[in-house]
């Protein structure tokens, strides 16, 4: 399992407890302005962007580029492909592949002619990435890894925002083990379906990742759809209930007295438009830019600080610790919040 947030998914997910399907999503309160019908896209967009962001590190963190640099340095692996050995070339991708700090689940060779050499690891994998094998200064083949699984990828997905995700190859089910099995649709439903899962109200979203070593695999979320009174409350109102929800599940994860910065870094990734401040009393753990933030945060609220307004969604996390999101008053142009010059 690789990292996300640039400062390790693999760290917070030692950390990690329980994990459970995502409720429907309420309002603490209803604002003006209802966001209406448009309130379920913009609760997929914000878990879909969370989802996508675990998806997006597992093809360019800096531990996958360490995991490139070890098939790239095995002089092993070189020697091997240079004298097109596939004994050897089948020994030198069987030891970086089961070299456990590393972490590669698949790896496959493939000589300058095409020939492939050797191919190791699960059957099941996603998010390849590649690379060249050189010899000397010499290019002689080139190399296809991964760093994930695509039961791990799901996995990841439901322990860190709480939803159950279903992966799907040529429209049928890949793995059927997150959602409970009654519920795994047998192909893969039109986008906006309404479906149940675990009887939980809900909405389907999908996207495509790659899959190893060529090819698609479609994501179906099941986004748990807004109560009525969500409906009523403003489309920015709809944006941070949904996001703070997700934040919840973070903080479930991850021990905020030891690991505060760990989970700004992870909230920050998951939704770089949103600053976070991690309180104990009136002692700040953590915070986005190490900013002091407001001096008080109530949840639901609006609050002016930096120059800009914003949405407060502040719960209480374990061990006395407080979290406080703040989001953008304002959504830009197509449902989302715009960036800030703070975070």
């Amino acid at each position: 399992m690789r990292t996300a947030a640039r400062i390790g998914i693999s760290a917070a997910f030692a950390l990690a407890g329980g994990g459970g399907a995502a409720a429907a999503i309420s309002a603490s309160a209803a604002l003006p302005g209802g966001c209406g019908a448009a309130s379920q896209g913009i609760v997929a967009a914000d878990y879909e962007a969370t989802t996508r962001a675990i998806y997006q590190d597992e093809l360019d963190s800096p531990e996958v580029t360490n995991d490139q640099g070890h098939v790239t340095s095995a002089l092993d692996l070189s020697s091997a492909v240079a004298s097109l050995d596939v004994a050897a070339t089948v020994t030198a991708t069987t030891r970086i592949v089961f070299t456990p700090i590393w972490h590669i689940v698949r790896l496959r060779v493939v000589a300058a002619s095409g020939r492939v050499l050797a191919d190791v690891g699960g059957p099941y994998v996603l998010a390849p990435v590649a690379g060249q094998i050189a010899d000397h200064g010499r290019i002689v083949g080139r190399f296809i890894l991964s760093v994930q699984d695509d039961l791990g990828y799901e996995k990841l997905v439901t322990r860190f925002t709480g939803l159950p995700i279903e992966l799907y190859r040529n429209g049928r089910p890949l793995m059927g083990r997150n959602f409970p099995r009654q519920d795994v649709p047998s192909a893969l439903p039109p986008e906006g379906s309404q479906i149940n899962v675990g009887g939980v109200p809900s909405s389907t979203s999908s996207y495509a990742v790659n899959a190893f070593p060529a090819g698609k695999i479609r994501v179906l979320l099941a986004i748990p759809r807004p109560d009525a009174k969500l409906r009523l409350a403003s489309c920015p109102e709809v944006n941070a209930q949904a996001f703070g929800a997700i934040s919840v599940h973070l903080a479930r994860l991850i021990n905020l007295r030891t690991e505060p910065s760990t989970f700004v870094a992870l909230v920050h990734e998951f939704d770089p438009r949103q600053l976070t401040f991690v309180r104990a009393g009136s002692t700040q753990l953590a915070s986005s830019n190490d900013l002091p933030g407001p001096p008080s945060i109530r949840s639901g609220a609006t609050v002016n600080y930096d120059g800009q307004t914003w949405l407060t969604y502040t719960f209480a996390a374990r061990r006395g610790v407080q979290v406080s999101v703040l989001f953008p008053g304002t959504l830009a142009p197509g449902g989302s919040s715009g960036p800030t010059g703070t975070s």
